[in-house]
Parts: C-alpha cells; sequence; structure tokens
C-alpha cells in the first residue's frame, strides 16, 4: 500500500493490494488504503460499516414505466413514508408556506411561530381548492376562491355568510394536518398517521453527520431539471460509481471511481445507504498514465484551486496534502470558520448518503450538494432531479436568503447553464443517457427486460430495489 507512508499505485511503482472481500469493486485498492495511506486517523465517519445486501434476482424493466407501480408507489411509499419537503432557510420567517407536491398529493408547509413548522393537506374543505401555489407570506391562510380563511396553526376564522352554512363547525373545517419533523435544517413530511417517529427512518444518517451539521449550511445555488425518464432511474445514476469509466471519463485522472466504497444499513424501518468516491486518486483504469503531479493539477483546475508548482507533486499522498490544504484554505476564507482540525477526507472524498425513497445528502465539503429526485404527477416517463449546493453559514453572521430555484425543462442543457459551473458540465454527461435508457427499457423483449446489477459497485441499487419490493408488496 506503500512506502514511507507514501500511496502506491500501477506503473509508477505503485503496488496494487489485494482488497478485503466486498470492499472494492474491482479487488484492487480500497479505499481504505488511500485513506491510511494520507497519515491521518480515518474518520469514523468513512470507515466500512453497514449490513450485508441480498442480491436482488429480478428487477423488471416495467417497474420504470409501467402506471400501475405509480398506484402503488402512491399508496405505500408517498402516503406512508418520511419524504422531504424543503429545507427551513426556505420559510424563515412567520407566515411563509409554499406547496409540496409528489405525483398528485399536495401539502402546505407553514411556519406557524419562529420555532414552529406545520403541515397541512393542501385543500379547501369547502370546494376543494388548493390554499397554496407558491411560496409566499401572510398572516393568514386564505382560500383563493371564496375567501374562506384560516389561522397559521389551521384553525378556522372566518367563513364569509357563514350563516348559510349550517354543517359548517370550527373542528370538522380546520385544516388537516399531517406529521412534520426537521433534521439537518431540512423539513420532513409523513402523510401516515400511524408512522414512527422520522428519527426511526433516519438511522444513522444523524451520527454520519455529526461533523458535518447541514442546519448551518445555507443554499447557494438551486435548480431543478426535468427529465424524461422514471424517477427511480433517474437517481438510481447517482447511486454508483461504475459508469465513470464511459460517462465521465474526464474525471478519471483525479477521481478513482473503480475503488468506490459502497455500504448500506437496513433495520426494517431505517432504509439507508452510502458511497464514497477517492479524489486526487487516478481511476484504476488510468492509472498507469497519470502521475501524481497531474492528478493534483487537473483537480486543482476542475475544482478552481491554486495550481501546485511544477515538480513539487511527486507521490500521490503528496498530492491529496495539497489539494485538500488548498480546499480548506479556500473555504476558510470564504467561511471565516477554522477547519484545521478536518482530515484530508473532508475536503475530498465525494461521499453521498441516501434515505429511502428520494432524498441525497453529502457529507463533507468536496461535492457540497443536495440531491432530491421527484416523480411529475403520475406520468412514469418524467421526473425531477432538484440540486443544491450548499455552504457552510459565515461565522458571526446569519444565513444569506437563498436563491431562486433556477427551473430547467427536459431540453435544457444543463451544460449551458452558465451558473451551475462544472456541475452543469457533470449532469449534462449523465442526462445523456437517462432519455436513451428509459427508451431501451421499452424496447427490450419481455425474456430480457430486466436489470443485470453488480454484485458490489451497484449494491446500493441493490439495496434500494430490496426495500422498493417489500414495500410495495411485489413478489
Amino acid at each position: 500500500m506503500s512506502k514511507n507512508g507514501q500511496l502506491e499505485l500501477g506503473g509508477y511503482g505503485f503496488c496494487t493490494p489485494k482488497a478485503v472481500s466486498g470492499t472494492s469493486s474491482v479487488g484492487k485498492l480500497t479505499l481504505a488504503d488511500i485513506l491510511q495511506a494520507d497519515g491521518q486517523p480515518v474518520p469514523p465517519v468513512l470507515q466500512p460499516s453497514g449490513d450485508p445486501v441480498a442480491m436482488e434476482s429480478l428487477v423488471p424493466f416495467e417497474r420504470y414505466f409501467d402506471p400501475r407501480y405509480v398506484d402503488l408507489e402512491v399508496e405505500h411509499i408517498w402516503k406512508k413514508r418520511w419524504q422531504i419537503a424543503c429545507r427551513e432557510e426556505d420559510i424563515p420567517n412567520v407566515g411563509d408556506r409554499l406547496a409540496y407536491d409528489i405525483v398528485d398529493l399536495s401539502f402546505m408547509i407553514v411556519r406557524v411561530a419562529p420555532d414552529t413548522i406545520k403541515a397541512f393537506y393542501n385543500f379547501c374543505p369547502h370546494r376543494g381548492r388548493r390554499l397554496c401555489d407558491h411560496a409566499e407570506n401572510r398572516d393568514s391562510i386564505r382560500c383563493p376562491f371564496h375567501g374562506w380563511t384560516w389561522q397559521l396553526d389551521g384553525t378556522l376564522d372566518w367563513v364569509p355568510g357563514q350563516e348559510d352554512f349550517p354543517s359548517v363547525s370550527a373542528s370538522h373545517h380546520a385544516l388537516t394536518e399531517v406529521k412534520v419533523e426537521c433534521w439537518g435544517g431540512n423539513v420532513f413530511i409523513n402523510p401516515d398517521p400511524g408512522a414512527p417517529p422520522l428519527e426511526k427512518a433516519l438511522g444513522p444518517l444523524p451520527k454520519l453527520f455529526a461533523d458535518h451539521p447541514m442546519e448551518e449550511r445555507y443554499t447557494v445555488a438551486h435548480f431543478r431539471k426535468t427529465v424524461r425518464c422514471n424517477w427511480k432511474l433517474t437517481q438510481e445514476a447517482f447511486m454508483e460509481g461504475y459508469h465513470v469509466l464511459e460517462t465521465h471519463w474526464d474525471g478519471m485522472p483525479f477521481f478513482g471511481s473503480a475503488y468506490t466504497q459502497y455500504d448500506n444499513w437496513d433495520d426494517g424501518e431505517s432504509h439507508v445507504n452510502r458511497l464514497v468516491t477517492p479524489s486526487v486518486v487516478p481511476d484504476y483504469w488510468v492509472r498507469e498514465c497519470i502521475s501524481p503531479e497531474e492528478s493534483a493539477r487537473q483537480f486543482c483546475q476542475t475544482m478552481g484551486l491554486p495550481l501546485p508548482e511544477p515538480g513539487s507533486i511527486t507521490s500521490f499522498t503528496q498530492g491529496r496534502a495539497w489539494c485538500a490544504s488548498q480546499r480548506r484554505l479556500a473555504l476558510e476564507a470564504a467561511s471565516g470558520h477554522d477547519l484545521s482540525d478536518k482530515p484530508n477526507a473532508y475536503f475530498l472524498e465525494m461521499t453521498k448518503c441516501f434515505l429511502f425513497p428520494n432524498h441525497h445528502p453529502w457529507w463533507g465539503e468536496a461535492l457540497a450538494w443536495w440531491y432530491r429526485f421527484l416523480p411529475v404527477g403520475r406520468d412514469p416517463d418524467l421526473s425531477v432531479m432538484e440540486v443544491r449546493v450548499t455552504a457552510r453559514i459565515p461565522k458571526g453572521q446569519a444565513a444569506p436568503p437563498p436563491p431562486p430555484v433556477l427551473e430547467l425543462g427536459p431540453d435544457d442543457r444543463t451544460d449551458e447553464c452558465e451558473a451551475l459551473g462544472v456541475i452543469g458540465h457533470i449532469l449534462h454527461q449523465d442526462m445523456s443517457n437517462l432519455v436513451e435508457i428509459q427508451k431501451g427499457m421499452k424496447a427490450a423483449p419481455r425474456e430480457k427486460a430486466f436489470l443485470t446489477l453488480a454484485r458490489y459497485q451497484e449494491s446500493n441499487i441493490q439495496h434500494f430495489h430490496n426495500v422498493y419490493r417489500k414495500l410495495l408488496g411485489l413478489e
């Protein structure tokens, strides 16, 4: 693994030790090897853990386009599971509210008091009109159709001409609440009144994010991209690093996708998984032709960091240390926070977690992102990928207000949006595949219309479908 503490790989005199079974996708170098070569304690959050994942023998393509699965998802997922509705920063002031729509369900999220958020079914008990169409602030909840009015806590306040409605009562015509809880600055709802508390669903996530509190972060950029494929298919493209070889080939000099570590946790109530991809290490497939200095230089160019002096980087351990230090200095300058206690991995490793059914929070500062994937109405061929770029709230300052949401249609290219920067380029590479996958699945002969999933490299997808199948009661 190392010589005098230096990480070694392939054609530059770098050995490739045999990996521990189940910790490396190609049976070569492991994430643990790379982190140990940094000469720093391996953060507990990045140590291999989790539960064994049972192989899904058959995952039929029809799960992605047959409308009957939409009906099952509504009944067993969207009406039963904790799901992220928004961020607390989206409704910072008393009276702020917004609509959370999922399939043909709709909920209104309202800040009732400085420290209290409630969620209601988004409909008027009079004639059914949605009470909230868009984000707004008012001191009451008023129906735009006939003016029926409720207090912010859902109590019926006024009915015009109430003497003409003898059946109306304050108790029956109060707004109907749904469960709402917060974690990490995120607002979750669950329409099932008998659902266990959010803590049960989160499982290991609070511990994993203990040193990266998302409630201390704010949204720097926020966009939503409509995609012509199913919501499950869209998010599964971000649950494995196996596609980097072909799809993100230009990142292989500095992203070691073949060394990605996959972990899954499942206790029957919490369904969580994670992937961790190391940086400033060339991928297995190009290890013979990328020097340590070139790997570090390409990482710095991509991330907008100062380049190392020519000849100063002679090992990948040195390259990782340089890149981590430059990333740390940039973040400290922007936030005013001292991050010197953070290991290199905090700034380099792409660490994405997943909470069933559709939330993907990222740990650390390598890619400080936040994903959510949503169906569009009942159309199984449409979905929305929502991305937030987050940053630490500057020391001693209030969180800046969230920026406007950039809405991208199915024909808008993310790589043509200047505001997205390198993110737009990466996502366009992914989007170019997704539409064609949805089409290809429909074109497959029935006897071969099934996923073929890797044992380890696609174990996060295996885990997702294990949970999906059980919750929907599928054979």
